[in-house]
């Protein structure tokens, strides 16, 4: 809902935006943006399935994706130009993300339905890319950027649950705390409202390495072998540039 608001406020401020403000080029010019929005989930496995044991049971365990247990949530972003060339800026970003975990049920064991319970996921990134200007000698700036950059992700404990039977184990280490790689492209826009502030909306694709793993339960060690994931941002930008 935050993220929608943000986008929304972007497109009214560029579509009411005086029409008599005067665009700037962006060599030699520093450019500061504050960016929040969300990010989808494309691809990549969380919990890998299989069959063993679970409390002194026999259970079988089902593959479920990041998609499966995190929903789209609060992404902010900050950033950092400097344009090189009258078409080309380099930019330097920190972002932060975190997505509140849920419960699903996963397998079964003796017949009975496993649940499991994942806590919040969080990340701390750092991002370079070189943006290249499609358009950039209007008030509208359009461009294409590759990106890469090392995000520090949070451990990830998760709990199983087996109502059933009344039996549970909680808090059980799955992923480590990890830095893993980032890579990916952004597309977007700029409007200038005039001579030095901005607005925009920047998405793209990111693809992240997978975090270490625990392999905690003996009798499932191969259920935390998650992979990395694909995901897509989405974000509004308001900056400045002198």
């Amino acid at each position: 809902m935050k993220a929608r608001i943000w986008l929304t406020a972007t497109v009214l401020a560029a579509l009411l935006a005086p029409g008599v403000a005067r665009a700037e080029g962006l060599k030699g010019r520093f450019s500061f943006a504050f960016q929040a929005g969300t990010q989808s989930i494309l691809g990549g496995s969380l919990m890998k399935g299989a069959e063993g044991s679970l409390i002194g049971k026999p259970v079988t365990i089902e593959s479920k994706s990041y998609r499966d247990v995190y929903a789209p949530d609060l992404r902010l972003q900050g950033l950092l130009g400097f344009g090189i060339g009258e078409r080309t800026e380099i930019i330097a970003r920190g972002t932060w993300y975190e997505a509140e975990g849920t419960g699903l049920e996963v397998g079964t064991s003796d017949g009975n339905p496993v649940f499991a319970f994942f806590e919040p996921y969080e990340e701390i990134g750092f991002e370079v890319g070189l943006r290249f200007y499609i358009s950039a000698a209007g008030r509208l700036k359009s461009y294409v950027a590759p990106v890469v950059g090392a995000r520090s992700v949070s451990e990830i404990l998760v709990s199983f649950s087996v109502p059933d039977a009344g039996s549970a184990i909680l808090n059980v280490p799955f992923n480590q705390k990890s830095t893993v790689a980032v890579f990916g492209f952004d597309i977007g826009f700029t409007f200038d409202l005039g001579t030095h502030f901005f607005v925009g909306v920047d998405t793209g694709l990111r693809y992240q390495t997978a975090p270490g793993q625990f392999d905690e339960l003996e009798g499932l060690p191969v259920i935390d072998d998650s992979t990395g994931q694909w995901t897509a941002p989405v974000v509004a930008s308001i900056g400045v540039r002198f």
